[in-house]
């Protein structure tokens, strides 16, 4: 009977203490949660060291240790092109890739790609977040806490220098997205879809003749080894996603959703542009400096060459997106501060 009343005593001061947690605005600690990050590039990649690594130590932190992010880089959890549909599924909480790896999943968001809307990474970031009203259709079943672009894109070769547009007729070119595939196509080079990590061993081999990429990709990838010279004409950016699984984002406690939400979206997602904008400059200086890579500065009749050949072709590529409003989107993105 003593025990008996003991639980009854133990019971109700439990009871009143969690009352009074309740009553003073407080909640009992958050039960710890694992969420796992995956992409389909190395540890060594840029972003990895530089956002997504700081930003997993700053959750650890905010949350006590009680929500940590392991990160399964290198395609661990399946391969950059697959990213998305893998977090979808609930493979992995969170991942990160480039939405030109399957353009038909992303019409709305791949229109930041046409060169005049955004001359570098953290002008695109700013626009895809104003205009990202427009751009959600592309992303239904996930939550979006990260939107950046790389780039901007320009022609690297190994042998050929480029700087006209009749330089790249006939030239094996890997493209980023299916949108800069049409246009190089439409001006005569061999357009060939590749994964960034591919390109070395197809660079060296003479498979390519050449890329088109963001220069902040030189270190990380080796291509100063392979790649001689840089055109500097941009043919835009490329669109980058970091998004979470629908399902793993609703089970998080209310803490814990909110650590998500005040260390993600704009800010987040700027801080990965700048160190693509910072590098890009970087990182091609670098190359010149040590007299292994020639930065070609297109003069500006060079420029209209290729302003004249590509409007046709990026005309012709937007009038095919079908069931979306181009235009409408297009222009929010280029009104868009």
């Amino acid at each position: 009977m003593a025990e008996f009343r003991e639980d009854i005593v133990r019971n109700r001061i439990q009871k009143c203490a969690f009352a009074a947690v309740v009553a003073i605005g407080l909640t009992p600690a958050a039960q710890a949660a694992e969420l796992r990050f995956a992409t389909g590039f190395p540890a060594s990649h840029l972003l990895q060291k530089n956002v997504w690594e700081p930003w997993a130590a700053e959750v650890a932190k905010r949350s006590n240790g009680s929500l940590t992010i392991r990160m399964f880089p290198g395609g661990a959890l399946g391969p950059a092109p697959a990213t998305f549909q893998r977090v979808k599924a609930g493979v992995a909480d969170i991942g990160y890739s480039l939405q030109g790896f399957t353009s038909d999943q992303f019409p709305r968001t791949l229109l930041v790609e046409i060169p005049d809307v955004a001359r570098n990474n953290v002008t695109a970031t700013r626009k895809m977040w104003a205009a990202y009203d427009l751009l959600k259709d592309d992303y239904q079943g996930v939550k979006v806490i990260g939107l950046l672009s790389t780039g901007p894109n320009v022609i690297v070769t190994r042998d050929k220098l480029v700087r006209v547009p009749e330089d790249i007729r006939g030239l094996r070119l890997r493209v980023p997205s299916k949108l800069l595939g049409d246009v190089l196509g439409s001006m005569g080079a061999s357009p060939v879809f590749m994964n960034i990590t591919e390109v070395y061993n197809a660079v060296q081999t003479g498979v390519l003749a050449g890329i088109t990429t963001g220069t902040s990709a030189i270190r990380g990838f080796k291509l100063g080894e392979v790649i001689k010279y840089y055109n500097d004409y941009e043919f835009g950016v490329s669109p980058q996603f970091v998004v979470m699984n629908q399902a793993s984002y609703d089970k998080l406690s209310p803490e814990h959703k909110k650590i998500i939400d005040e260390t993600t979206g704009l800010n987040f997602s700027l801080r990965g542009a700048k160190v693509y904008d910072d590098e890009a400059v970087i990182q091609l200086k670098e190359e010149v400096d040590r007299g292994r890579g020639q930065a070609i500065k297109v003069s500006a009749a060079e420029r209209a060459l290729w302003d004249k050949a590509i409007k046709p072709a990026m005309d012709k590529a937007i009038a095919e997106r079908k069931g979306i409003d181009t235009q409408k989107i297009i222009g929010a993105l280029r009104a868009a501060k």
